[in-house]
């Protein structure tokens, strides 16, 4: 008897490169060896070569391992491109130089300043913390989560504001990167800052649902500035591992105590991943001026990503080092940022792609040339520049690496000298699922293998060649003998451990197969059912166990692609255009397959959130989506209508279940009933006075929009907010032009109400630029100088009371006053003695003007706040959010408690209202034993907050189907809801 078996052996040489040298280089303290092993096997498999060296050859001191990177750099025949150190300062030293502390001395061979090897370090303290911070590394490059795969496009961005004058910088920053993102085709990108409400909790509840970045901008020492010192050690996100940036002074460790926020690396244990996959921060401290330098690191980063298109992390860490030199000639920044983790990790900035790959399934001992094909497994198209590298795992010098051409096509001549030798195929590449396949080695005698296989869905599914989750699956095979010998009586026999893949019938004979020859399965071929929730371009890996009269096995392996639909809401058509209070309208929802199958026969049925609206036809239809396709339901659409009562501007959440077969999700959509609250236009070259009234007014519960150009129709809302900023980066609404057209007639013609404000505007801009003055009821005084501030309210009006100290900008500030008999003076400046800011009321419109940048005031004591200055003119204009106030604050009168939707498939959402108070969800199963739970802390001026839960426990395992309760408590009532699970 014969038997082959193909399992796998450990690679030798995988570990210490072959005396030409390595592409990576890792240095570890002895301790960590055995730890970063997996990750130097995986490198090198994946056709980075790589060497692992401890301290213990290299010598300990820094000298002696600058002595053993320079040696390998100028002697090796193969160069190290990457240098890995893994030890925290205390096992592997980090070294100052020139008053910073730097990996920068390792890694600069030329004697300039610049790395002509890209480091990175793994900061760890202990094995345990070593295999975790590995494992982490693997699972975001290996084995990336693909549960839900829309968070490799999302992004979560943190402004901390200071009101020191450097917070445009941060707002700046985040909406460099934000806006390279969209432009890249990213989904959720949160905007967090602390002015709207949010903090450590809200960044770790991001995380949580899954995030590609985090980025924080702001003031900073050892960990974030409150309110976002998020403790990593509190995430639980799984294996969605984002990139953390942390874009402030030193939050890295640099003695044996790692500082607080460099936890995003280090947390976690090797079986439970959370926080992040890598870690980019610097050593040094400063103020004033550093944050421009951190500024330019941070935008170096993401045009390095996005615009250059590196794909590593180290590359781009080395983009931001490159952009701060470049600018500012900093050494400190550059020699202060420093990579933690793996610098050669590839960076995700999509969902990765499953791959179809095809080789041989076995090739000759002596010289083997052979071909290597590979396809996107969403629409068969080839991948041009995608890397196959192919490895002996007993005969480790066969050692191959090409790139594929536009055909998807890898050239291979090789010499295999080992008989029966397991061969590693692995293809990676930009945006790619790695692909991990085998061949095998052969000589005389017999091999029998898989050669290719159809996928038949004529009677368990929808007939399309294709698999899609639910369907029953016939596989008809054929199998060839590589071998010179002939095969008799050969059976087959079929297995997976796939999750979503159940194998109904797993036996087949092929019987005699001569040499060279193949054989089919016969029509009738393996069976197996995909679970409906399968997902899209999940690869289902199969073993073909073929057997022959001797007993001779021969394992052999390939896959099969789940193609799915994947539905997504796109927009809402109202009928009319408008959809007021007291209105009932027809609702046309256009829905996008963002999926690699097409869908036909949906079914749609729709829900109100919301305390405002109500549904009359719930639902709707769509007869066909293709992949890639839009389409709508107006032959079938839903009638819906809101409360006579609404307040104009409020938005009416509505969630949509759609169905086809086995197909189940839920949409979420909301309709804006009459007109939104503002609009804030903020087209000058300092976005943060607007950006930062945007989140303050949505944080007050307005609905309203921000942008830099001017929205063509301000008939959708109530109030038009204008800031032009400030010389010289103001921005000049010239006369005649069709902005300044725009705005008159707002006024004039739809009874408007605005706000504007610029320091030159009212007196130094006309006649070149449009003169506001008498539309807005103000007298220009004078031009100004750079004396802004404080500005104080004026007794008798909204702004009684308040008293602000100024961070604008501050450069020939136009002195105003009241014009005309309804207009009155709301602020002045009481150092210098000077009318800042004016309101007015018409009679048909109402205005206010100001030389200052509002969204710059300084935040003091009530009612000193932005906040209630911005929600006084809000009065003042007459638009309100429609939550029932008092004199004192603004707070929900009802408690709502919402789960949808139930029955749940992969998730539930929990959507509340509560006056202000600390919440407490309990999720119990049928025995009542509680298998998760929430708590969440108020978020003053936020009326709706949801929490999702996916079915998991406290550790982030998986439950069964079944019925589990929910408990909410406020501490003033408990309610209890039940909700069914299904998979």
């Amino acid at each position: 008897m014969t038997k082959i078996t193909l399992c796998i052996l450990l690679i030798v040489l995988g570990v210490s490169a072959q005396e030409e040298g390595a592409r990576y280089l890792i240095i570890t303290h002895d301790n960590f060896y055995n730890a970063v092993l997996p990750l130097a096997k995986w490198k090198h498999k994946k056709g980075m070569r790589t060497k692992v060296v401890k301290l213990s050859e290299t010598g300990s001191s820094s000298g002696e391992i600058k002595n053993y990177i320079t040696g390998a750099y100028n002697n090796w025949q193969i160069q190290p491109e990457f240098l890995l150190l893994v030890g925290a300062p205390n096992y592997l030293p980090f070294i100052n130089q020139g008053g910073v502390v730097t990996d920068n001395y390792y890694t600069n061979m030329d004697g300039d300043i610049f790395n002509e090897i890209l480091s990175g370090r793994l900061t760890v303290h202990n094995t345990t913390e070593a295999q975790t911070v590995v494992n982490k590394i693997l699972s975001y490059e290996r084995t990336p989560d693909l549960t839900d795969s829309s968070w490799f496009i999302n992004a979560c961005l943190i402004v901390n504001v200071d009101y020191y004058g450097h917070d445009s910088v941060y707002w700046n920053d985040i909406r460099h990167a934000g806006n390279l993102m969209l432009a890249n085709g990213y989904n959720v990108i949160d905007e967090l800052c602390d002015s709207t409400g949010d903090n450590a909790n809200t960044v770790i509840q991001a995380v949580n649902g899954g995030r590609a970045f985090v980025l924080y901008r702001g003031q900073g020492l050892n960990n974030w500035s409150y309110p976002f010192n998020v403790n990593p050690d509190l995430t639980n996100n799984g294996a969605k591992l984002p990139i953390v940036l942390s874009m402030t002074c030193r939050t890295i460790g640099t003695s044996s105590t790692p500082a607080t926020a460099e936890k995003w690396l280090l947390t976690g244990s090797p079986a439970t991943p959370r926080g992040g996959a890598g870690y980019f921060a610097t050593t040094t401290t400063g103020s004033g001026f550093i944050t421009f330098l951190r500024s330019a690191v941070c935008r170096g980063f993401f045009n390095a990503l996005f615009v250059d298109g590196v794909t590593t992390f180290g590359e781009a860490c080395e983009g931001g080092r490159m952009n701060v030199y470049n600018l500012y000639g900093s050494t400190s920044e550059y020699r202060g940022f420093t990579t933690l983790g793996d610098p050669e990790m590839n960076i995700w900035t999509d969902t990765p792609c499953a791959l179809i790959v095809n080789h041989p399934t076995a090739i000759p001992v002596g010289s083997a040339s052979f071909t290597v094909n590979v396809s996107r497994a969403d629409n068969s198209l080839p991948v041009s520049g995608a890397t196959v590298c192919v490895v002996g795992r007993i005969d480790t010098m066969l050692y191959a690496v090409d790139s594929t051409d536009p055909n998807g096509n890898a050239y291979f001549s090789i010499d295999p000298q080992i008989i029966d030798d397991t061969i590693d195929v692995t293809v990676t590449g930009v945006n790619l699922k790695p692909y991990e396949g085998y061949m095998f080695t052969i000589t005389s005698g017999i091999f029998v293998g898989y050669l290719r296989s159809v996928i038949d869905d004529s009677l368990g599914g929808n007939n399309d060649g294709i698999i899609n989750p639910g369907e029953e699956i016939n596989l008809p095979l054929w199998v060839k003998n590589f071998g010179d010998s002939t095969a008799y009586d050969v059976t087959g026999t079929l297995h997976t451990n796939d999750p979503y893949t159940t194998i109904t019938d797993s036996v087949k004979p092929f019987g005699t197969i001569t040499a060279g020859d193949s054989t089919f399965s016969g029509d009738d071929g393996y069976d197996f059912t995909v679970a409906p929730n399968a997902p899209n371009n999940h690869a289902i890996d199969f073993d073909l166990v073929c057997r022959d009269i001797d007993d001779s096995v021969w394992t052999s392996y390939f896959s099969e692609v789940v193609h799915a639909a994947d539905l997504v809401f796109e927009s809402a058509d109202i009928s009319g255009g408008n959809f007021d209070p007291g209105d009932t309208v027809t609702v046309v929802v256009f829905i996008r397959n963002e999926g690699s199958a097409d869908i036909d026969s949906v079914a749609a049925r729709l829900y109100s959130l919301s305390l405002y609206a109500g549904i009359i036809d719930s639902t709707g239809s769509y007869a066909y989506i293709p992949a890639g396709g839009s389409v709508g339901n107006p032959a079938d659409p839903f009638v819906v209508y809101s409360d006579i009562a609404t307040p104009h501007g409020t938005l009416a959440d509505f969630q949509m279940i759609v169905s086809a077969g086995y197909y189940l999700d839920t949409l979420d959509f909301s309709l804006c009933i009459g007109r939104k609250a503002y609009y804030i236009w903020n087209p000058d070259g300092t976005p943060a006075p607007g950006q930062n009234m945007h989140a303050i007014l949505s944080g007050l519960g307005y609905s309203g929009d921000y942008g830099t150009t001017l929205e063509s129709d301000l008939n959708l809302y109530q109030s038009v907010w204008v800031c032009v900023g400030v010389y010289p980066n103001n921005y000049v609404i010239t006369s005649g032009s069709p902005q300044a057209t725009a705005l008159v007639n707002y006024l004039q013609d739809l009874n408007g109400r605005m706000y504007l404000e610029g320091g030159d505007i009212w007196y130094f801009d006309p006649p070149t630029g449009y003169d506001f003055g008498p539309l807005f009821g103000i007298n220009a005084v004078a031009d100004g100088s750079s004396n802004m501030g404080p500005v104080i309210g004026q007794s008798g009006t909204f702004t009684e009371g308040m008293n602000f100290n100024y961070s604008g900008e501050n450069s020939f500030m136009d002195h105003i006053s009241p014009g005309s008999a309804n207009a009155f003076l709301i602020f002045r400046d009481s150092n210098d003695d000077y009318d800042c800011g004016v309101a007015y009321d018409e009679g048909s419109y109402r205005t206010v003007g100001a030389s200052f940048e509002l969204g710059l005031l300084t935040d003091g004591a009530a009612p000193s706040t932005r906040a209630a200055l911005l929600d006084s003119i809000m009065h003042f204009f007459g638009v309100t959010t429609g939550i029932q106030e008092t004199e004192i604050m603004r707070e929900l009168t009802y408690i709502t408690f919402d789960i949808f939707p139930n029955p749940c498939r992969g998730k539930v959402t929990i959507k509340y209202c509560t006056p202000d108070a600390t919440i407490l969800l309990k999720i119990y199963d049928i025995s009542g034993r509680i298998v998760d739970q929430f708590q969440q802390n108020p978020n003053p001026g936020i009326s709706v907050q949801t929490i999702t839960w996916h079915g998991e426990d406290e550790l982030g395992r998986r439950l069964p189907n079944g019925v589990y309760f929910v408990e909410f408590d406020n501490g003033d009532h408990v309610l209890t809801e039940k909700i069914i699970f299904i998979r």
